[in-house]
């Protein structure tokens, strides 16, 4: 049997330079997956808040329970927006609602690199459920 030593280390060596660049990528997704989750939500309670104000036209308690259920899905940082309500006497009229919430960043490499700190939901129905 014969030893290398000129070889002695090397795999250790490859593997201190190879770990902190598998880590760095691996964060990455992790940190990418968490803000498509946070888009996801942001999206799916856009479309619930507009769902809950599209069945219940003009009425003043439909828009608080869409507004509380939409901050019980996103959190109380959440701007919601709906430039109208849906009208009984307008046929096929629509709602749309949109949320918008700041961006819950794991690792804080989003701001470091000047990305967009903030998310935007938007769901819509058809008025009259």
């Amino acid at each position: 049997m014969t030893r290398r030593r000129h070889e002695d280390g090397a795999a250790a060596v490859e593997f201190a330079l190879v770990v902190p660049l598998l880590l760095i990528i691996l964060l990455a997704i992790i940190s990418l997956g968490w803000v498509f989750n946070q888009q996801l939500t942001l999206t799916q309670a856009a479309r619930e808040g507009a769902r809950i104000i599209a069945v219940e036209p003009d009425d003043a308690a439909a828009i608080a329970e869409a507004e509380a259920r939409i901050n019980g899905m996103v959190g109380a940082g959440a701007t919601i927006t709906y430039p109208t309500t849906c009208s009984e006497s307008v046929e096929d009229d629509e709602i749309t609602v949109r949320v918008e919430a700041p961006i819950e960043d794991l690792t804080g490499w989003l701001a470091a690199i000047g990305a967009q700190t903030t998310l935007a939901g938007v769901g819509s129905m058809r008025c009259g459920g």
